[in-house]
C-alpha cells in the first residue's frame, strides 16, 4: 500500500515521475498490504518494549489474564507483590543483555472435541510480561501489513466478523469451499522461515535477537511455536500473512482464523485448483495439509467452521470451537485456579508441620542409627528404645543369660522416627520389628562398609497409576532423554558449584581448574548447553562420564597428600581411605533418597538415566545425581581436611583397607549435621533441610511423569 512507500520526492527522478504506465490484466498481481518498503526500526521498537511504560502495560495484560505460573512455579500473585521491583529488574537485565528466559511449564490439555491433547508451553510470568509488551508494541505496525482476510488475535476482529464474511461469500455465489486444516501448525513453524518473514518488516537488532532467543528457548530444534506464549499468536499471524497474500484478490473468498481457513470459489474445478495451489504454497513454507481433515464441499452439504454450521443460506451456532474463543487463556486460568488450590493445601500442610514441630514431632526427618556393638532396638509403650548390654559376651547379646542385663539408653516415640539403621554388630527384638511394621517405619540393615543389605518396611506404595506413568516416561525415548538430561545437568552444575566453594581462599590445583573448564564447556550458557541437544541416553552418559573423569581428580588434589587417591572405586573393599569415605557417605545418601522416593509414590526401580533392572534402584540413583556433589564429594573433602577422619582411622586388610567404628560414627554425625542445615529451595523458595529438599525433588519427579509440571534439578551457587 502507498503508506509504506518512501515519500521523499528527491528520491524520484523526473523520468520516473512521467514514465507512462501500462497495465497487463492477465499478469497483474493484486496489491496487498505488505511487505514493507521501509523497515521498522528494530532498536526503537526494542526500547519502547523494554521501557517502564511498555513493561507496565505488558504486566497489566498478564494480570488481567490471570494465567498460570510458568516453569519457575511463581504465579501472578507473587509478581504483583513487588511488580515495580520485578519490572525494574527485568528492564535492567534486558538492557544489559543478561536477560535469559525461565523454564517453560508443559501442560497437556484435552481438546474440546475429545480427540487428543493439545500441549501448552507456559512461560514464566516475568517472561510473559516482556512478551506481552513486545506484542503490544509490534501489533499496531503489523496490523498495517495484515490482510483483511484473517480474523484471529486481531483488534476489532473475531469469530463474529469471520462468520459474517463466510455468509457474505455464500450470498455472492461462492458456493464451493476448500475446508483446510494445517497439520500441527504451531509445532511445524520453521524458525528460519519465521525470522525471514520478520526481517521483511523489522530491521535487524536487539528485538530480533530477543524474539529469536524466545523461540529457540521453547523449541531448540528450530521448529515450533509455544502455545501459551503471549507472542505466539502475533508471530503465527505474521507467518501466515504470506498465505493471506497468496489468495488476496484472486477471484476467491479467503477467510482465516489462526491456522484454520476456508477458501470459497464459484466452481468445483476452481476449488480443486485452489487446493493444489494451497498444498504447493504451504510446502514452500515447511507446512502441510492434514488431508484426512481437508475437504472440498459446497454449502448444500454444509460447512462446519468456528463453532458454526453453514447450510445454504442458514447459519447455526453450535458448541464453541476450541480455538475460536480464547480457549488457551481459559485453560491457563483453570490451571491457575488449580495451582491456587494446591498452594492453599501446601500452606495448610506447612502450618500442620509447624504445629507438630512445636509439639516435638518432626515427621520424615529423624533417623535412628544403631551401629555400636552390644546395642539393640527394642520397644516400650509405642516407643522405640535403644538398649545396651551391660556385661560380658556383649557381641552375642540376644540371650546373654544371667551374666548381664540390658539398660535402656533412650526412648523415642514411633511418630518421631522416620527410619532406623541397624549395623552389623547391633540387633533388634521381634517386638521392635513388629512395631516398625505396624507404624510403617523403615529399618535398613547395613554391613560394615556402610552398604545397605536389606530393608524391613511397608510394601511398595499402591500407586499403580504413577508407576505406569514412570514406565511410560522411561519407554518414550524423547521423554526419557529430556528427563535424563535434567539429571545430568543437575549433577554437573552442582559439581561446579561445590568445586567453586571448595576453592575459596586456598590454592587452586591444576586438576580443579581443568575440571571447571570441562564443566563450563559442557554446561555452556542457557540453552547452549550440549546436554539439551543430546540424541540418546548413552550420549548423556558420555558427558556425565567426561565430567566424572575430571571431578574425582579435582577432589583428590584438594586432599592432604596421604589421603589422595588414584581413581574412584566403588567396590565393597577399597584400597584407600578416601574411597571408603565416599562409599560410606554414598550409602547414607542412598537410604535417604530411597525413603524420599517411596514417600512420593514412585517405583524405585523405574529410572531414565539409569536403566531399570532387577534389584536395581534406578529411580533412586537418578535422584541422587544432583545431591552427590553436596553430600558425598564435598562433605568427604570437608571431613578429611578438618580431620574428622584421618589416615589412622583405616587399617589394612587383605585386598584393601577397613574403616574403624569411631570414624563411621564421626561420618554419620557429620552427615547428619550437614543434612540438617537449612537451604533455600530453588523450587518453592522455602527454607528446607536437605532431607526435605530430597522429598520435594522426589515429588517433583512424580509431578513430571504425571505431566503436571516440568522437572527442574536443584541449582545452588556458593
Amino acid at each position: 500500500m502507498a503508506q509504506f512507500h518512501q515519500t521523499n520526492q528527491g528520491d524520484r527522478t523526473p523520468s520516473n515521475q512521467h514514465k507512462p504506465r501500462t497495465h497487463k490484466p492477465r499478469t497483474h498481481k493484486p496489491r496487498t498490504h505488505g511487505p514493507r518498503t521501509v523497515l521498522l526500526d528494530d532498536e526503537d521498537l526494542f526500547h519502547q518494549a523494554v521501557s517502564i511504560r511498555g513493561l507496565s502495560l505488558g504486566w497489566d495484560k498478564v494480570w488481567r489474564n490471570k494465567g498460570a505460573a510458568g516453569g519457575d512455579g511463581l504465579g501472578v500473585e507473587v509478581f504483583y507483590k513487588d511488580a515495580r521491583g520485578w519490572i525494574g529488574r527485568l528492564r535492567r537485565s534486558l538492557l544489559s543483555g543478561e536477560y535469559r528466559p525461565g523454564p517453560l511449564r508443559v501442560v497437556d490439555i484435552p481438546k474440546k472435541n475429545g480427540k487428543g491433547l493439545r500441549r501448552l508451553e507456559i512461560p514464566c510470568v516475568s517472561d510473559r510480561v516482556v512478551q506481552s509488551s513486545v506484542a503490544q508494541v509490534l501489533s499496531p505496525h503489523f496490523e498495517d501489513e495484515f490482510e483483511p482476510d484473517s480474523f484471529a488475535y486481531r483488534p476489532g476482529r473475531g469469530v463474529t466478523q469471520a462468520v459474517a464474511r463466510v455468509s457474505a461469500a455464500q450470498r455472492a455465489g461462492y458456493n464451493w469451499i476448500v475446508d483446510a486444516d494445517i497439520r500441527d501448525f504451531f509445532g511445524s513453524v520453521e524458525h528460519s522461515a519465521l525470522m525471514e518473514r520478520f526481517g521483511e518488516s523489522v530491521s535487524d537488532g536487539p528485538l530480533t535477537s530477543l524474539i529469536s532467543l524466545w523461540i529457540t528457548h521453547a523449541a531448540p530444534q528450530g521448529v515450533g511455536l509455544a502455545q501459551g506464549s503471549p507472542l505466539s499468536p502475533l508471530l503465527a499471524n505474521l507467518f501466515l500473512d504470506r498465505l493471506d497474500e497468496r489468495f488476496f484478490g484472486r477471484n476467491v473468498r479467503f477467510v482465516r482464523f489462526a491456522d484454520d481457513f476456508v477458501i470459497m470459489t464459484k466452481t468445483r474445478e476452481r476449488a480443486e485448483a485452489v487446493l493444489q495451489q494451497t498444498e504447493s504454497f504451504l510446502a514452500q513454507q515447511g507446512l502441510s495439509l492434514n488431508m484426512d481433515k481437508t475437504q472440498i464441499l459446497d454449502f448444500d452439504q454444509g460447512l462446519r467452521f468456528l463453532g458454526h454450521v453453514f447450510v445454504r443460506s442458514l447459519v447455526t451456532k453450535t458448541a464453541p470451537d476450541d480455538r475460536a474463543v480464547g480457549d488457551i487463556q481459559q485453560w491457563m486460568r483453570e490451571i491457575a485456579r488449580t495451582d491456587t488450590i494446591r498452594e492453599k493445601d501446601r500452606k495448610l500442610e506447612q502450618a500442620r508441620e509447624a504445629q507438630q514441630r512445636r509439639a516435638g514431632y518432626s515427621p520424615g526427618f529423624r533417623v535412628l542409627y544403631i551401629y555400636e556393638s552390644g546395642r539393640r532396638l527394642n520397644f516400650r509403650n509405642k516407643s522405640f528404645t535403644v538398649e545396651e548390654f551391660d556385661g560380658p559376651a556383649a557381641e552375642t547379646a540376644e540371650e546373654p543369660g544371667k551374666a548381664g542385663r540390658w539398660t535402656e539408653l533412650i526412648a523415642i516415640h514411633n511418630t518421631r522416627v522416620e527410619r532406623i539403621e541397624i549395623g552389623p554388630r547391633a540387633s533388634l527384638t521381634l517386638a521392635a520389628r513388629d512395631l516398625a511394621l505396624a507404624t510403617h517405619t523403615r529399618i535398613a540393615y547395613v554391613n560394615g562398609h556402610g552398604e545397605t543389605v536389606g530393608w524391613t518396611g511397608p510394601v511398595l506404595a499402591q500407586r499403580a497409576g504413577r508407576h505406569m506413568a514412570q514406565a511410560a516416561c522411561a519407554l518414550d525415548e524423547a521423554r526419557r532423554i529430556d528427563l535424563a538430561s535434567r539429571f545430568v545437568e543437575g549433577r554437573i552444575r552442582t559439581q561446579r558449584a561445590v568445586l567453586r566453594r571448595l576453592l575459596r581462599d586456598r590454592d587452586r590445583p591444576k586438576a580443579a581448574i581443568d575440571a571447571l573448564v570441562v564443566f563450563n564447556r559442557i554446561l555452556g550458557r542457557g540453552e547452549r548447553t550440549v546436554l539439551r541437544h543430546c540424541k540418546s541416553v548413552s550420549q548423556l552418559m558420555g558427558y556425565e562420564g567426561e565430567a566424572a573423569a575430571v571431578w574425582w581428580p579435582a577432589l583428590s588434589a584438594l586432599l592432604p597428600t596421604q589421603m589422595q587417591f588414584g581413581k574412584r572405586t566403588r567396590r565393597e573393599q577399597t584400597r584407600d581411605g578416601a574411597n571408603t569415605v565416599f562409599n560410606f557417605l554414598s550409602w547414607l545418601l542412598h537410604r535417604d533418597i530411597t525413603v524420599a522416593v517411596g514417600r512420593a509414590g514412585l517405583h524405585p526401580g523405574f529410572g531414565v538415566l539409569h536403566s531399570a533392572g532387577d534389584n536395581r534402584d534406578a529411580c533412586c540413583f537418578d535422584l541422587m545425581e544432583e545431591f552427590r556433589a553436596h553430600l558425598v564429594g564435598g562433605l568427604a573433602v570437608y571431613c578429611i581436611n578438618k580431620k574428622i577422619v584421618t589416615r589412622t582411622d583405616f587399617t589394612k586388610v587383605s585386598g584393601g583397607v577397613r574403616m574403624g567404628n569411631k570414624a563411621g560414627g564421626a561420618l554419620i554425625r557429620a552427615y547428619e549435621k550437614r543434612v540438617a542445615r537449612l537451604v533455600k529451595s530453588p523450587r518453592s523458595g522455602r527454607k528446607l533441610c536437605w532431607r526435605q529438599l530430597m522429598l520435594e525433588q522426589a515429588f517433583a519427579i512424580a509431578a513430571h511423569v504425571d505431566g503436571a509440571e516440568v522437572y527442574r534439578p536443584i541449582e545452588m551457587g556458593y
